[in-house]
């Protein structure tokens, strides 16, 4: 049994969702425990490097800061 995901379409509520997934995300590493969530941060900055220089590298790393901010506090 599957249940669809729906996405807003007008941008404030898009916005919305993607700052709710954001501190979801840190929100998961926190439960994970220091040596997974650490892992899991790694893989990310990992993939950040493989990103060519451009907007979407300059977004992503804008957005795995605000995470890691988000899950150090």
């Amino acid at each position: 049994m599957s249940q669809a995901i729906t996405t807003a379409q007008d941008v404030e509520s898009l916005s919305k969702e993607v700052n709710c997934m954001k501190m979801l995300l840190a929100c998961m590493l926190k439960s994970m425990g220091q040596v997974d969530a650490g892992k899991a941060i790694l893989r990310m900055e990992r993939q950040l490097s493989t990103l060519e220089d451009g907007e979407d590298k300059t977004q992503f790393s804008a957005t795995l800061q605000q995470i890691k901010a988000a899950y150090l506090a």
